[in-house]
């Protein structure tokens, strides 16, 4: 027998042994450490962007502060709430078509019905053309839009557009 292999047959020493231990185990946990502080920067970013969204739909939330400038825009009878949304963020009126669509599909889920046919709605969009704010948030643009008086020229439908040369 060879005077370098121990009584285990590994060649290595008890002290050999152990520093690898030790090693080995060093760097389980500096691996260990790196995992959990990704996922935690990770957690934090995901209740950030959350918290900035749910915000977004339930806040006071403007594009821009007082005065703001004066957009006109034309919304149809029949309209999506989406291509509404879509025109009021292209027009730099809201800061997201996708919060806005969901503030107006919660507050109309919320507000129920009173009547068997289910058409009482809490943001009930009205067509008509607007005179909206960049410094309006959603609350008041919806309390513009839902209310026709608030239109400055008649209302067009859907179809009007699409039957026009």
């Amino acid at each position: 027998m060879s005077g370098n292999v121990n009584a285990k047959g590994t060649g290595r020493s008890s002290g050999t042994r152990v520093l690898l231990r030790m090693s080995g185990g060093f760097l389980s946990l500096c691996l260990n450490i790196v995992i959990y502080v990704v996922l935690i920067y990770f957690l934090i970013k995901a209740v950030h962007v959350s918290y900035d969204y749910a915000y977004r739909i339930f806040g006071d939330v403007a594009v821009e502060e007082s005065p703001g400038r004066n957009v006109k825009i034309q919304i149809l009878k029949g309209e999506s709430t989406m291509n509404i949304a879509t025109k009021l963020e292209t027009n730099k009126l809201i800061l997201d078509k996708y919060s806005f669509f969901i503030k107006v599909q919660l507050g109309n889920l919320a507000s129920g019905s009173d009547d068997e046919s289910g058409s009482k709605k809490k943001y009930d969009i009205k067509g008509g053309t607007y005179i909206l704010n960049t410094s309006m948030n959603y609350n008041e643009i919806l309390e513009m839009i839902t209310d026709a008086k608030n239109s400055i020229e008649g209302e067009v439908t859907v179809e009007d557009i699409e039957a026009s040369p």
